[in-house]
């Protein structure tokens, strides 16, 4: 038997334990191991990426088992010669500082000390630029040296890889995160990707501290190079008493405190709960289905004022991604009440500011809609993508057969989204093999920047590969 062990910082014993075949009966304890160390508890590790509020602004955050000393980034634009040194901070969290459940309760099986979390904004940063950096301190050690590229300048003709997907856990308790991950670090080594969308419920953790340090070492290969930028989910939010616009039923107590304290974003919003940046000719909004987002509501209000002041001659496209979805089309949802207030309050904003594609997850699989409002096809809608089928146990269900719903799919898959100032190209790929399941292309014309001219769906089923 052989698994990847991670650094947890702290000795760890493995215990064995057996069972009935037929999972009847108690577990009996039948071995133990020695007593292991971690080679190196305060090794900089789950390394990851954010965007800043300016073009010119990129977190870099890590963790350690110390905060006896100043987190620091060493920078340049060679690997061989970091001439450049910037310092950060250090926070963490305790159990007292979670909600309720399980989060609060120290333990194996339930809270861990999470180390500490230290970030570092690297400032000055060129547009388009590969920049090579490490991170740690001389005292405990350095990291490898590693690489990212800046995204573009606010500059139409750019263009930008994003790929998004949602609902990841932490392998191999979800196993098909291991094989997204695979698939997307190998497209990382031989394709330019820009950024990482991941649209809520990120680790599963569910108040157990081991699994979100497992999921933050598995993105590492990947948010190390590229910003890892996240949406709150309900299973990161985890309200333990329902309320109106939270029926999440995810009793973990973590009440986003982890994810707060690990991710980071621009400032421009509140936190990491609702937020925008620019990628070259994309502009992406961020907003949080954990949160009221009705009429006059804070997030209402802001959503409404951050779409006005788009400037579609410099960014042409404009992606909103969120948790919940607006849109699916299986049975079980017809009557969900959090979609229908969706639909209801939203919609009409993003309808309004002329939104090109509504991205989502928390139903894990994939389905996308022809450009849309209120529920028919119009050729001036909004494409509405459910990509909730990065690892979590997918979603068996049956559908409604609406007619506004293009395609759907039940395996484990990421999407790339491929754009420059004219076009838009959206492709949904299975990890299996990396075949491309479902694709679709959105244009615009150099006159009129913010009503796509959409390829009409018909003719989208007909190039979709099936």
């Amino acid at each position: 038997m052989s698994w990847q062990m991670i650094n947890l910082r702290r000795p760890l014993e493995f215990r064995y334990y057996s069972r009935e075949k037929n999972c009847s009966g108690y577990y009996s304890f039948v071995a133990k191991s020695a007593i292991v160390q971690p080679f190196n508890n305060n090794a900089p590790e789950q390394i990851h990426l954010a965007y800043g509020d300016r073009i010119d602004q990129v977190f870099v955050s890590y963790v350690t088992n110390s905060s006896e000393y100043i987190p620091e980034c060493q920078y340049g634009l060679n690997a061989s010669s970091l001439q450049w040194h910037a310092q950060g901070t250090t926070i963490t969290y305790k159990a007292s500082d979670m909600c309720e459940g399980k989060a609060n309760i120290p333990g194996p099986q339930t809270f861990i000390d999470p180390g500490y979390m230290h970030t570092i904004i690297l400032e000055n940063i060129r547009p388009s630029t590969t920049y090579f950096y490490r991170v740690g301190n001389d005292q405990h050690g350095w990291s490898s040296v590693l690489s990212f590229t800046n995204r573009p300048a606010n500059d139409a003709n750019a263009k930008v890889t994003i790929v998004a997907y949602g609902d990841m856990g932490a392998a191999p308790v979800h196993p098909g995160a291991k094989s997204t991950m695979d698939r997307i670090r190998a497209q990382l080594m031989v394709n330019n990707i820009t950024c990482v969308l991941h649209m809520g419920d990120i680790s599963y953790a569910r108040g157990i501290g081991a699994l979100l340090d497992a999921f933050m070492t598995q993105i590492d290969p990947i948010a190390s190079r590229v910003p890892y930028m996240v949406v709150i989910g309900n299973h990161g939010y985890d309200h333990v008493t329902e309320g109106e616009n939270d029926p999440s039923g995810a009793p973990g107590g973590e009440c986003a405190v982890p994810i707060v304290h690990r991710f980071h974003s621009p400032s421009n919003g509140n936190g990491l709960f609702w937020y925008s940046f620019d990628v070259g000719p994309v502009d992406v909004v961020c907003y949080s289905t954990e949160h009221d987002f009705l009429p006059s509501s804070p997030q209402y209000v802001w959503i409404e004022r951050d779409l006005s002041s788009v400037d579609r001659t410099r960014t042409p496209w404009i992606i909103v991604g969120s948790h919940r979805h607006m849109y699916s089309s299986i049975v079980r949802d017809v009557g969900d009440p959090t979609k229908a207030m969706l639909q209801r309050y939203l919609e009409p904003v993003f309808y309004k500011y002329h939104v090109d594609i509504n991205l989502f997850g928390h139903i894990h699989f994939y389905e996308r809609s022809c450009p849309m409002y209120q529920e028919k096809c119009v050729h001036d809608g909004i494409v509405h993508v459910l990509v909730g089928m990065a690892g979590h146990n997918l979603d068996i269900d049956t559908y409604t057969g609406e007619k506004w719903s293009l395609y759907h799919d039940h395996q484990f898959g990421y999407t790339r989204i491929s754009t420059n100032k004219t076009y838009l190209r959206f492709t949904y790929h299975r990890t299996v093999d990396d075949t491309i399941l479902d694709q679709f292309e959105l244009t615009k014309s150099s006159a009129e920047r913010t009503k796509p001219f959409i390829v009409l769906f018909f003719l989208i089923k007909i190039i979709c590969i099936q």
